[in-house]
């Protein structure tokens, strides 16, 4: 059993309530989980700011999730042109040590670059956090110029199983990138050897390899001595900055040259840096008229995410008017005034802290005193806070200063918003909810409020929300393999709804499946257990899609010839509607994997055990056609299908049961009455039948 069933199995399947156990968090106040506390910088991603037109606003929305961290995802990790070309651009000096018995040099990028052409592999090792993988991925900007093809290597595998590179691509001509993690526990000690006989494979492909670790993890990989070592020590922060800032066309000199900046970074790691950079270039952009004093305090305000402002805000006697109206505003940002006060009562009383009855009398603080005492406006009819990053900063505050019953009750008050809504603003309000939410599991590293994203699946214009949000979070830095895991657990929840379930078989056939195959085809496993038709229904569509993808292909084949093992119903079930569906393709599943011993033998079987089954079934009628479809195809395929057939025939036991089956289906296919008007299929149905009959068990060697 593997980590991850283990882990499974040991855990209660409660949903919500195992999720936000009271008090479960552990966290202190003034602190996000994990140590961090609340204002430290945990990303490289500017969190919570949406660049339109020039200007910088807080509040997210689906263009964060989407656009900034999906598509940026795609770009990163697939290495495209363009997203290489802005590394170099944008790239802080780095020196790059080559270090060995013969010499000791110290090299720039161009000429490391260079020895990189002239080696099957390299290794570039540097501390944790010093932007490694981008002192890496500049290493192959001339392979990108060439036209050479780039791959990054993820690591496809189960929380929990060391990394011992057991199945490595290996393509004529691609240039291969592969960043360790950071855990020393989380590399097999035989890697490096591994890694060195994978080199020497793809030195006879034109292909190379480049190798990104700390050095703890590669000496715990066991090293190795006969390969190009460089050492990268982390860039100039400040220089970081300016460059990025450039990129931007933001002139950021004179703030930069702060006392306060200066010292900011002399604290900082490189994600910190990038951070602060989006800050400065949202500054800049918002307020050009400030001063250097003026700016600055307000980019140090919310690169600390506001802490000291929000601890002093709350420590005052405030109303609770005043209070609802800030965390109202902090998750609606954006959002008409009127409609953000009118919100206040129901946050109130779903925290406790509002009676029944609507509080909007004359007694009560108007809309325009409470935008005073939040330091919010109104820009273009929504309301916005004045501070960068102010309603984020909120958020975060409340997620590190109050307990795990607020959470549930704050994020269960958020998500129910939109339910209530039937017109264009419901949608409007998701991409602002669940943009807000992912921006709080990222900074906070916390993937819990994830969990309320479930109240959304069962409405279909509301789970494209539901799946941009989960696909985000699974590509992430910050908290991906938590995610990833989150996903294995739901998926074999017994008590999940079928709702839930389609949205992760979603999740888990689109961009999340070209990073991360084998994680993806583990939960699509584990949902397919599910004996329910609208569930069969979305594995059929899930794994149609990932069929669109060539090089997943074989895996495919192999992961539903798999599902067919047992009995029939279920799992079984459904993967012949899945092999029906993938007939369907211009890539029959046979002829696919006609030249893969295994995959094929495996298949053999599988369609041996489907034609014993005593009832005939539509999977069976509608595969068994496709391959005699497939037959018209060619001359060569026509031989395939009928020599597949053939071993199907003489798959064990029962051989001349399948024949007569087989047969049977073949006539039906092409009836007799038909020969005429359809001259093709007659030829392959003799030809399959004749070939059927020479390897009847019971005629042959009689």
């Amino acid at each position: 059993m593997s980590p991850e069933e283990t882990l499974a199995f040991a855990e209660d399947d409660r949903l919500e309530d195992d999720l936000y156990p009271e008090g479960v968090s552990g966290i202190n106040v003034g602190q996000a989980v994990s140590g961090i506390n609340v204002g430290q910088a945990v990303s490289g991603n500017n969190v919570g700011q949406v660049v339109t037109g020039g200007t910088v606003h807080g509040g997210v929305h689906q263009t964060f999730v989407e656009n900034k961290l999906i598509n940026e995802a795609i770009r990163r990790h697939h290495l495209l042109r363009t997203y290489i070309e802005q590394v170099v651009q944008s790239l802080a000096p780095r020196s790059y040590r080559l270090a060995s018995q013969d010499q000791d040099l110290t090299l720039d990028r161009a000429a490391a670059a260079r020895v990189l052409g002239d080696q099957p592999w390299v290794v570039v090792l540097g501390p944790a956090n010093s932007g490694l993988r981008t002192a890496a991925v500049a290493l192959l900007y001339e392979s990108s110029q060439a036209g050479r093809r780039l791959e990054e290597i993820l690591i496809d595998e189960e929380r929990g199983r060391p990394f011992a590179a057991a199945e490595l691509p290996a393509e004529r001509g691609v240039t291969y990138l592969l960043c360790l993690p950071d855990q020393r526990e989380r590399v097999s000690p035989e890697l490096g050897r591994r890694l060195q006989a994978h080199a020497a494979h793809l030195a006879t492909l034109d292909a190379s390899l480049v190798v990104a670790a700390t050095p703890a993890v590669w000496a715990a990989a066991g090293g190795v001595g006969t390969v190009s070592i460089f050492q990268v020590p982390p860039p100039d922060l400040a220089e970081v900055v300016r460059r990025e800032c450039a990129v931007h066309a933001v002139d950021a000199s004179s703030v930069i040259a702060s006392p306060t900046i200066g010292d900011l970074l002399t604290r900082a790691t490189v994600m910190d840096a990038m951070r602060l950079t989006g800050i400065i270039v949202t500054a800049l952009r918002n307020h050009p008229e400030h001063d250097v004093t003026k700016l600055v305090e307000e980019i140090c305000g919310a690169y600390g995410d506001w802490d000291d402002v929000l601890a002093n805000w709350f420590s005052v006697a405030r109303s609770v008017r005043h209070r609802l109206f800030l965390v109202a505003a902090a998750l609606l940002e954006g959002e008409p005034p009127a409609e953000v006060l009118d919100a206040v009562n129901s946050l109130g009383q779903t925290l406790g802290d509002l009676p029944s009855a609507r509080s909007d009398g004359l007694t009560e603080v108007g809309l325009r005193a409470l935008m005073t005492e939040i330091k919010a406006e109104v820009v273009d009819g929504g309301l916005r806070f004045e501070r960068a990053n102010y309603g984020t900063a909120v958020l975060t505050f409340l997620h590190g200063d109050r307990s795990a019953w607020f959470h549930k009750k704050l994020w269960e008050w958020a998500m129910d918003l939109p339910l209530r809504r039937n017109d264009h603003r419901q949608t409007r309000l998701a991409e602002r909810i669940v943009g807000n939410l992912v921006a709080i599991v990222l900074r906070s590293r916390d993937t819990r409020p994830l969990v309320w994203l479930n109240r959304w699946t069962g409405r279909p214009n509301l789970r494209p929300h539901v799946v941009q949000a989960l696909t985000a979070t699974a590509m992430s830095e910050e908290v991906g393999a938590d995610v990833r895991s989150l996903l294995y657990r739901w998926s074999r929840l017994e008590r999940a709804s079928d709702p839930s379930l389609c949205t992760i078989a979603e999740v888990c056939s689109g961009e999340l499946a070209r990073l991360y195959p084998r994680v993806s085809l583990t939960r699509l496993s584990h949902i397919a257990h599910r004996d329910s038709p609208v569930i069969r229904d979305a594995i059929v569509t899930a794994v149609s899609r990932l069929w669109e993808i060539p090089r997943l292909r074989p895996r495919i084949v192999e992961v539903i010839t798999n599902w067919s093992e047992g009995e029939p119903g279920g799992r079984t079930k459904t993967a012949w509607a899945v092999f029906a569906a993938l007939t369907r393709s211009e890539a029959h599943p046979v002829l696919l994997t006609w030249h893969d011993e295994s995959s094929r033998i495996g298949l053999v079987g599988a369609v041996a055990r489907l034609f014993d089954q005593t009832e005939v079934d539509d999977a069976r009628t509608e595969f068994g056609e496709s391959l005699l479809d497939a037959a018209l195809m060619s001359e060569a395929s026509r031989i395939r299908i009928v020599e597949f057939l053939g071993d199907v025939v003489r798959r064990g036991d029962g051989g001349t049961r399948r024949l007569v089956r087989l047969s049977k289906l073949t006539f039906a296919w092409q009836p007799v009455d038909r020969d005429v008007t359809s001259p093709d299929r007659r030829d392959v149905r003799d030809h399959v039948v004749e070939s059927l009959h020479q390897v009847d068990p019971l005629t042959v060697g009689a």
